[in-house]
């Protein structure tokens, strides 16, 4: 599992083994996970900055992480549904 992939396992925890088998089996998945894994370190990286412009990032930062979080489910939900 690539380490990325581990930022959402840590944020749904009691989904850890169907986020695993998905992207074991999804490449989309995979890299949607990896997608998110990146943005959750782009948003930890500039959480502590004050600079109005950093601020405007991290505010788009977490609305994408949010974003990401909200597909992962779906994609999960369509995946345990077939």
């Amino acid at each position: 599992m690539p380490d990325k992939v581990q930022y959402a396992v840590e944020r749904f925890p009691d989904l850890d083994q169907a986020i695993k088998q998905c992207c074991a089996d999804n490449r989309f998945f995979r890299s949607l996970c990896e997608d998110y894994g990146e943005a959750v370190e782009v948003l930890r990286g500039c959480e502590d900055e004050n600079d109005p412009e950093r601020l405007e990032r991290c505010n788009a930062c977490r609305e994408l992480v949010a974003e990401l979080e909200r597909e992962i489910l779906q994609e999960l939900e369509h995946w345990v549904g077939e």
